[in-house]
């Protein structure tokens, strides 16, 4: 299991929602969520993406011409993951 994951910010909802269509219509594994308490943007929603596939959305998200904020490498914080402490718990 990976310990990050890398999330697109943008300045607006719409950015946001038509990357998602354009991701997934590009065979991009991509999820919306709220922007992360670690990230500060000025729109609520990031994309969620394989770390490894950097290269490939940036590219696909200039090839049509997308308007993105940053993008973000996030670290997991294990200790305050709901599961894992419920995993924990149960030994």
């Amino acid at each position: 299991m990976k310990d990050y994951y890398c999330v697109l910010t943008f300045h607006t909802t719409h950015h946001a929602l038509n990357t998602e269509k354009v991701l997934k219509e590009n065979n991009v594994a991509v999820k919306l969520m709220p922007v992360p308490r670690k990230v500060s943007s000025s729109c609520g929603i990031a994309a969620e993406f394989p770390c490894e596939l950097k290269e490939a959305v940036l590219n696909i998200c200039n090839s049509h011409h997308i308007e993105l904020d940053q993008v973000h490498k996030i670290q997991k914080d294990s200790k305050h993951n709901w599961f894992a402490k419920l995993l924990n718990t149960a030994k």
